[in-house]
């Protein structure tokens, strides 16, 4: 790496690292103050708050890398215009692309951290951190704030449906499941009374079940005080009905449309957010091909105004575009590889428009 390289990496590895740990730290706050209130009420120990805000650290760390980019490329590249090195540097015949080789290759690194991030750290660490969060500090199961009425779900060839479910309890009832056959024939229903979670390792126990057997002739019913439910759920898959994207990495919510289509259930809404997990973490290196232009500024008017005010505008314009064809991608307006790249095609291309600009001759 040539000295002028090392030079500016350095000081982009600083301001990145400043601006990264201010960031999530006023988000932190932000965020314990906010819920400040929800935590005291319940007495939650210390230790437990703790592990509730460190599970938080991963997905604001994602969510900050393309600002703390912005933020070092801002102050990197801008002073070093307003003290005039930049021009001293172009003036003995160095491109601006060329002293910014160090913001291309960190700003790919990190695009490649932010998706090892999304894949790997940041869905368990959500997560676990709504398991704290809901479960051990408000206990809402225990209080019945995950209760659900009227639902159903597949699972191969079976279907299962439910009156209620309990939380508090947990324990379904008015619980009904049919089997079909290959040609979607009724083969067998069963239904209790009600379903009641004995534990980890023994699962369900129906009650009050009325077994109908209609591949016999003719139809059999058989009656039973108690009998075992296989299945593979447990109450925790019944306090949400509707996976949230955030939860998943690109390979569990590729797996779960998979195993929803094969359910027949429609999973448009979610492709989106499936192609999203891919194209998301550019945006970590074109915030900074975006903004580089413009720390120029300050070599012609001697402030960083400017500069900073032009490029937060640019910079949160990709946000802007990328929530819009996240939505027409979702409503089935846009096919959703487009809708999930849109913003990333747009702002690649006015960083490359904007960066051939500030090489042009004046």
């Amino acid at each position: 790496m040539k000295i002028l390289h090392r030079y500016i990496f350095s000081i982009l590895v600083k301001n990145f690292a400043i601006g990264l740990a201010m960031f999530v730290f006023l988000f932190l706050m932000v965020d314990f103050f906010d819920r400040l209130d929800n935590v005291l009420s319940e007495n939650a120990s210390v230790w437990l708050i703790a592990q509730y805000f460190l599970c938080k650290v991963p997905l604001m760390v994602a969510l900050m890398l393309p600002i703390a980019v912005m933020f070092s490329t801002l102050f990197t590249f801008g002073l070093l215009s307003k003290s005039s090195e930049i021009t001293a540097m172009r003036a003995s015949g160095l491109t601006l692309l060329w002293l910014a080789r160090p913001l291309v290759i960190s700003g790919l690194l990190l695009s490649v951290l932010s998706f090892l991030l999304g894949e790997f750290v940041v869905p368990h660490a959500e997560r676990k951190q709504k398991q704290i969060y809901n479960l051990e500090i408000r206990k809402k199961d225990k209080r019945g704030g995950y209760s659900q009425e009227d639902f159903w779900w597949r699972n191969g060839n079976s279907f299962f449906a439910v009156d209620l479910f309990n939380s508090s309890s947990k324990s379904l009832h008015n619980f009904s499941q049919f089997e079909l056959d290959s040609d979607w024939n009724a083969v067998k229903r069963t239904d209790a009374e009600s379903v009641e979670w004995i534990s980890d390792d023994l699962g369900w126990s129906m009650k009050g079940v009325t077994r109908y057997h209609f591949d016999t002739q003719p139809v059999s019913v058989e009656h039973f005080e108690q009998v075992p439910l296989v299945i593979g759920e447990q109450p925790e898959d019944f306090y949400e009905f509707k996976d949230d994207p955030s939860t998943m990495s690109y390979t569990e919510i590729r797996r779960f449309i998979k195993k929803q289509r094969r359910n027949g259930i429609s999973t448009a809404q979610y492709l989106p957010d499936m192609y999203s997990k891919l194209a998301a973490p550019l945006v970590v290196f074109l915030v900074g091909m975006i903004v580089l232009p413009f720390t120029l500024i300050p070599t012609r008017t001697g402030s960083m105004a400017q500069s900073s005010l032009a490029a937060l505008f640019i910079a949160f314009a990709y946000f802007a575009v990328d929530s819009f064809s996240i939505s027409m991608g979702r409503a089935d307006l846009l096919p959703a590889p487009l809708a999930a790249w849109m913003a990333n095609i747009v702002m690649g291309t006015v960083a490359l428009i904007l960066n051939l600009g500030a090489e042009a001759p004046r």
